[in-house]
């Protein structure tokens, strides 16, 4: 199992690094038919996973690495296909550089859900985050790319994602406090990580309501959104376990 694990994590990676070059060359259809691939390879690597740890795989950084492709899906349908904005290069980019940082860690096969995780809120809460985090990383990459040339549309593109990811961000953050009030009787107890969570939903907050200020500002205020982002998903999972309730999630 572990070697199938590593084979499909890899050729997701080949997939979609391959989908994002297509995508910078000629020939459009063949980028999105290199993203179902690497989607398809993405789907198995889920079920492995699943199958592995004998439980829904989202409760260690690297099973989240891996879900993290496919919560992009949703997002390339709706903006992409239906709005036709230019995102299909940064959700391919985005999604293998995820699958190689799951690549860079341990299989974790081993892997249970601690007592705090036996809860009906595991799965959507982390589902929502994954599928919020993927598009606010989508939309910063738009915001830095916006420095360059067709600056309106990048905008745009980084708008649009990050309007879609901040109800998801809502319902993580919603959901968090009424699971910790059922595990721990509280539903906010000022930890390290539920307090970056909300710093960086006031960012994306203060963003929509400052939306009509200059393009500078927009794409510095997204960029600062993503920075909090990486913070509260990398940083404070890595710190050390006594600095935050939630360090089952490392």
């Amino acid at each position: 199992m572990n070697a199938f694990i590593i084979i499909l994590t890899s050729a997701s990676v080949v997939a979609f690094f391959a989908s994002c070059v297509a995508f910078c060359l000629p020939g459009v259809r063949r980028g999105n038919s290199l993203l179902l691939v690497g989607w398809g390879f993405g789907l198995l690597l889920l079920i492995a996973n699943t199958v592995a740890a004998q439980a829904p795989p989202f409760g260690n950084m690297r099973h989240v690495l891996c879900f993290f492709p496919l919560a992009l899906f949703p997002a390339w349908w709706l903006l992409v296909q239906k709005r036709n904005l230019p995102l299909s290069a940064p959700i391919a980019g985005a999604a293998a550089l995820a699958l190689i940082g799951a690549l860079c860690m341990p299989l974790q096969t081993s892997w249970r859900r601690a007592p705090a995780l036996q809860s009906l809120w595991f799965v959507p809460h982390v589902v929502s985050y994954v599928i919020a985090y993927g598009l606010l990383a989508i939309s910063a990459f738009c915001a830095v790319a916006a420095f360059g040339e067709k600056r309106e549309l990048r905008l745009r593109a980084a708008d649009a994602a990050a309007r879609f990811a901040f109800p998801f961000m809502t319902f993580g953050l919603c959901s968090g406090a009424l699971w910790a009030d059922a595990a721990w009787g509280r539903y906010w107890s000022w930890d390290i990580k539920e307090v970056w969570s909300l710093i960086t939903w006031l960012v994306y907050l203060f963003y929509f309501h400052l939306f009509s200020t200059d393009a500078k500002n927009r794409r510095l205020l997204l960029i600062l959104g993503f920075v909090c982002v990486l913070i509260t998903f990398v940083i404070v999972n890595f710190s050390p376990p006594s600095a935050s309730l939630h360090s089952y999630a490392r």
